[in-house]
């Protein structure tokens, strides 16, 4: 089975969401969705990139990996496909570059876990799918330890 097809595979299960909200935020009234404008401004914005780039990179020094991206640049010809570059430094640009011009997506595969991370531009929160006993562990120790709560989707 080729990354692609694997991936497309879990993309399509129930899914843990790491965001700064406690729970999938109600949209009945408007008021989550103007806090969610709130903290999509500059400071807060921000912050939650900090904290999101830390735990992601402290999750990829646990597990072999590899990233798929998919960017979305202003006047430009999308780019789309698997990262060669996968030192540290590249790796926090592309994050950053994702969660903070709110545009693109990082989906990172980490197949001995059979495991899939997203980051999707736009929208504050993490999703990962598929989620190994091993991940898991280390995801409940890391989330709160980052400020970030954790909610399950199903599809």
């Amino acid at each position: 089975m080729t990354r692609t097809e694997r991936m497309n595979m879990l993309f399509a299960e129930d899914y843990r969401v790491i965001d700064f909200f406690p729970e999938a935020a109600s949209y009945a009234d408007g008021f989550a969705d103007e806090a969610e404008q709130y903290f999509a401004q500059d400071k807060q914005l921000q912050q939650f990139c900090t904290r999101a780039v830390s735990l992601v990179l402290k999750l990829l020094c646990c597990f072999p990996f590899e990233i798929y991206v998919k960017e979305v640049t202003p006047l430009r010809t999308q780019r789309e496909g698997w990262l060669k570059d996968k030192r540290c430094e590249t790796v926090v640009r592309l994050l950053k570059k994702v969660i903070l011009k709110q545009k693109g997506q990082l989906d990172i595969l980490l197949p001995k876990e059979n495991a899939i991370i997203s980051i999707p531009g736009g929208t504050m929160s993490i999703a990962v799918y598929h989620e190994s006993p091993s991940l898991k562990q280390l995801l409940d120790e890391m989330i709160p330890a980052e400020g970030f709560y954790t909610w399950r989707f199903r599809v």
